[in-house]
C-alpha cells in the first residue's frame, strides 16, 4: 500500500539526465520537447526532451530563451511537440573560469 511517500521505485532519487555536449552527435539530430517545467533552482524554463528513446532535461539559459522568442515561440509550453536542434558552441563558464563547450539551440521545427 502506498502512503503518498513513494518508495516503491528509485524514480526521483537518482537525479536527472541533463542534455550534455556528448549527447548531440550531429546538428541534424532532433530532440522533441515532450514537456516544460520550472527549474526552481535557476528560475528558468526546464525542457524535457526525447531523442532515440532517451529522455533528457535541458535548462534554458537567457541565450536559448531569446532564440526561442525571436523564432516566434510565445512561451516555454509552446515548445511542447516541437523538434529542437542543437549546435556546439564555446561559452565562458564563471565556475570553471574559462571557455567551455556548451549547447545552443540552432533550429526549432
Amino acid at each position: 500500500m502506498e502512503t503518498g511517500n513513494e518508495m516503491s521505485s528509485w524514480d526521483g532519487f537518482l537525479g536527472s539526465n541533463f542534455l550534455g555536449v556528448d549527447d548531440v552527435k550531429k546538428e541534424t539530430d532532433p530532440f522533441v520537447c515532450v514537456g516544460a517545467e520550472l527549474d526552481t533552482e535557476n528560475k528558468r524554463p526546464m525542457l524535457n526532451l526525447q531523442n532515440a528513446e532517451k529522455t533528457f532535461k535541458k535548462s534554458l539559459n537567457v541565450t536559448d530563451a531569446k532564440f526561442c522568442e525571436t523564432s516566434g515561440v510565445k512561451s516555454p509550453n509552446d515548445l511542447i511537440g516541437k523538434k529542437l536542434f542543437f549546435r556546439k558552441s564555446m561559452a565562458f563558464s564563471p565556475i570553471a573560469k574559462k571557455d567551455v563547450t556548451t549547447l545552443r539551440i540552432n533550429k526549432i521545427e
